[in-house]
């Protein structure tokens, strides 16, 4: 009778994991799908920041349509992405360059698979990634400095009042 029990308690918990909108991956399937720096906590901390958000609500509806090989595909995209954008920093392209126009594109394209993002909102992500010290570190670790403020400013977005719209 305790196993039933525990096994219940454990089906309802997975049965509520399920039925939440966006990411239906289990911790461990994060892990390995995202790398073993990745925190499935971060997933809850995105909600209980953003959550309130027509970003987030979008985030959710689409994410909720995601299979763990979406997840697989968006993985290695990322990863990519995240390659380019360091060697293109080590090698010195000029923000607002064509080919770092290009980088950040590709970056906004990227975001805008979970949510549309604007060129201001954007700007707004880039500067969370400086603000928010895990952030930092992260994209520091990759290459110092990385910004996508100069593509957005190419299309008539100033960078120190850019909001989200």
């Amino acid at each position: 009778m305790e196993r039933i029990a525990r096994l219940k308690v454990h089906a309802v918990g997975r049965m509520m994991e399920a039925s939440r909108p966006g990411t239906r991956l289990t911790p461990e399937e994060q892990v390995e799908i995202f790398g073993a720096d990745w925190q499935p906590a971060w997933v809850e901390e995105a909600e209980d920041r953003w959550g309130d958000s027509a970003q987030w609500a979008q985030y959710a509806e689409r994410a909720a349509r995601m299979t763990p090989e979406d997840w697989k595909a968006t993985a290695a995209a990322t990863e990519a992405l995240n390659a380019d954008l360091a060697a293109a920093k080590r090698a010195g392209f000029a923000p607002g360059s064509d080919a770092a126009n290009a980088l950040a594109e590709r970056h906004r394209a990227m975001i805008s698979a979970y949510f549309d993002c604007t060129h201001a909102g954007q700007v707004c992500i880039g500067r969370m990634y400086v603000d928010d010290l895990g952030y930092a570190e992260y994209y520091d670790a990759l290459a110092p400095g990385l910004t996508v403020a100069a593509n957005a400013g190419a299309r008539g977005v100033d960078a120190e009042t850019a909001r989200w719209e």
